[in-house]
């Protein structure tokens, strides 16, 4: 449920995120994990591939995915930890509720689309991007 990487304030920095995030980011990196769901934060980010705090710009490292815009009695998140997003951070919102969309198209290739609330029409935030599976990188 908690994340290993946020880009917002409220849950940054707790125990049990860096102590699952010492234990388990390894093996996500040894064993070729693609990408990395969490919640948590009541807001939306999507991640470079990273590995120990790092972009790995050759993408043979998890995408972290932040998928809390589902909504509830608590709303969003308020704050980012910086106004501008970390050189880490590919994609990030706290506006809008919405869902998400993964299809696995192949065995090289999945297709994550995060999907706006029709509700809130006046904004226009969205994410659709391929991932690669690792597996595959040559």
């Amino acid at each position: 449920h908690t994340q290993f990487y946020t880009t917002f304030m409220g849950h940054h920095l707790e125990m049990q995120t860096m102590e699952m995030r010492q234990a388990m980011e390894p093996l996500f990196h040894d064993y070729g994990v693609n990408f990395v769901f969490s919640g948590h934060d009541h807001a939306y980010m999507r991640s470079k591939s990273m590995f120990n705090r790092t972009v790995v710009e050759n993408g043979d490292a998890p995408v972290y995915l932040i998928v809390g815009e589902g909504g509830n009695r608590e709303h969003h998140v308020k704050y980012y930890l910086h106004d501008e997003p970390e050189e880490w951070v590919a994609v990030r919102d706290k506006t809008v509720y919405g869902h998400g969309t993964l299809e696995f198209v192949n065995e090289t290739l999945a297709h994550w689309k995060w999907i706006m609330d029709p509700n809130d029409q006046d904004l226009h935030f969205t994410d659709d991007v391929w991932l690669p599976n690792r597996y595959f990188l040559d």
